[in-house]
């Protein structure tokens, strides 16, 4: 049996770490070291991957916000997705349009289910769940379904 795996990930397009980028990606990931930081840059490898969060929904909204963050500082990034197949990891480019629609694609999953469990828990959906929903689902999603 093969085992696959999915992830996403994003690199910074220049290989050169400037303190800006290097300050921001210290916020992001104090754990990691300013060296460590450099040659990820420089090597131009990924400086954040989704399954580093226990739950894809996790990372990727993650993702969505360290690429607002990156954005704002003026820091140019390239979005990917990767599978492991036999054990190996295989990376493309991913576009910012078919991120973003992940992005709504896991709100409005997230929206159904609690839709769905409040249908069977209470029979039907009253216009004052429906709204917390709607805030929920907006409360965990702000920032993250962004114009990119």
């Amino acid at each position: 049996m093969k085992n696959h795996s999915y992830r996403q990930s994003l690199k910074l397009k220049s290989r050169t770490a400037d303190p800006a980028a290097l300050k921001l990606l210290r916020k992001w990931f104090p754990d990691l070291s300013l060296l460590e930081l450099r040659r990820r840059i420089q090597a131009h490898e990924a400086v954040y991957l989704t399954d580093a969060e226990p739950f894809l929904r996790d990372g990727t909204r993650k993702l969505a916000q360290l690429v607002k963050e990156c954005g704002a500082a003026g820091i140019e990034t390239e979005l990917c997705e990767e599978v492991r197949s036999g054990g190996v990891w295989r990376s493309q480019p991913m576009s910012r349009t078919y991120f973003q629609n992940s992005l709504r694609r896991f709100r409005e999953i997230e929206r159904e289910t609690l839709i769905d469990i409040e249908r069977e828990t209470e029979g039907f959906v009253s216009p004052e769940a429906l709204a917390d929903i709607e805030a929920e689902t907006a409360e965990h999603w702000d920032g993250a379904d962004l114009e990119l």
